[in-house]
């Protein structure tokens, strides 16, 4: 009878360990995909700021040939971000990008004969505009990052973390980089 008591004990104890970490993986799960979600409304805007550089690029270029390096690089970078299929690397391009096109914006309007354009002019509202809107989108995407990372640092998830290989998320800031 003590054996009985002692084996319904084991398995009862068992059954919530187990339980205990399901639910801890679940919810690592949970926050994962909440990260991607939350980037997934970022990269729509993401797209159609990647859109714009064309625009900027053909109103800009005429004046601006001793800028062809920059557009060469943002031209570039819109390529490399509209082909990257890993969250990692999108955060890491987009991060690069903004910076880039207002610094392209920013050249522009030292040219007089481009801000009299209704075209850059346009092209700077609807820029000002998409970076309003991502700036919304990021901070949640930011809460979100931050929330999966440390529940994935935090004992005993981070059993879970190093063995399905859960990694940080990296944060999607706005642009460090200063804009001469």
């Amino acid at each position: 009878m003590e054996w009985l008591i002692f084996i319904i004990f084991i398995l009862t104890l068992v059954y919530f360990l187990i339980r205990q970490l399901v639910m801890i993986y679940n919810n690592i799960v949970m926050l994962k995909n909440n990260c991607y979600k939350a980037f997934a409304n970022i990269d729509v805007l993401l797209k159609k700021q990647a859109d714009l550089i064309p625009m900027l690029i053909v109103i800009t270029q005429k004046a601006m040939d001793h800028e062809k390096a920059l557009f060469e690089k943002l031209a570039e970078n819109r390529d490399h971000y509209l082909h990257a299929d890993i969250l990692d690397e999108k955060v890491n391009l987009a991060n690069q990008l903004l910076p880039q096109i207002k610094k392209s914006l920013i050249i522009a309007e030292k040219y007089p004969e481009l801000i009299s354009g209704k075209n850059l002019h346009l092209l700077q509202m609807q820029a000002k505009e998409l970076e309003e809107c991502i700036a919304d989108r990021r901070e949640f995407f930011n809460q979100s990052v931050t929330l999966y990372n440390t529940e994935i640092r935090i004992f005993p998830n981070v059993l879970f973390t190093f063995i399905f290989k859960f990694k940080d998320i990296p944060l999607f800031y706005p642009s460090r980089e200063a804009i001469s």
